[in-house]
């Protein structure tokens, strides 16, 4: 590769010595640079899709608002939300997830600050044991005092809690042997959000029920 640009240096050299010979006025035109909002842009159309990027491509320092989107059994679970939707839903600040998992195909996501319960963004998916699953997430999120079943269509089981510790406000739902949590920043607006949220893992979660 050295040599190369050696040679192709030395040509574009003899190029330069020719012109300046025929006319004194030629010059080449500057490169056109990328302005900041077409190199993210850029990034962010080479990250999109389903599998959330590792945030070592630099796409969250970019601003990255990609979606998530439905995943398969086996698939990382982390997709099924990205930081758009939570953008969308109007919790700033969530950025391309920490991603953590374990051997039983639990996934922990943390979007912003260190988890949800000291006060950042966080998302969990579990599949199989929905009973152990929502006891664990009722008992990492305090206390679930409301029931949001009702709320969540299509939901077997769901409660929120808007007032956790770390100024956490969290949800937690489960369909047939789909079961996942998510916490963010409490607010007014915060139990309409999870809900929003939680709606759209469902849909999307759909081949992860049994």
């Amino acid at each position: 590769m050295f040599g190369h640009r050696q040679r192709l240096a030395a040509a574009l050299l003899l190029v330069a010595i020719a012109g300046g010979c025929s006319s004194g006025d030629a010059s080449s035109a500057p490169s056109a640079a990328l302005t900041p909002a077409q190199t993210a842009t850029s990034v962010a159309s080479q990250t999109s899709g389903n599998a959330t990027p590792s945030a070592s491509t630099g796409a969250a320092n970019l601003g990255d608002l990609s979606l998530g989107g439905s995943i398969a059994k086996g698939g990382d679970l982390c997709g099924l939300l990205g930081p758009g939707d939570f953008a969308a839903a109007g919790v700033s600040g969530a950025t391309v997830p920490v991603e953590n998992f374990d051997d039983s195909g639990n996934y922990y996501c943390v979007y912003a600050g260190d988890s949800g319960a000291t006060g950042g963004i966080e998302f969990d998916a579990f599949v199989g044991d929905p009973a152990g699953a929502y006891q664990e997430m009722a008992a990492s999120a305090g206390i679930l005092n409301a029931n949001a079943t009702g709320a969540l269509p299509g939901a077997d089981k769901a409660g929120t809690i808007l007032d956790g510790p770390g100024g956490m406000a969290g949800i937690a739902a489960c369909k047939g042997q789909f079961c996942f949590d998510i916490d963010i920043p409490t607010s007014s607006g915060a139990r309409a959000q999870l809900l929003a949220m939680a709606g759209l893992v469902l849909q999307r979660g759909g081949s992860l029920t049994s």
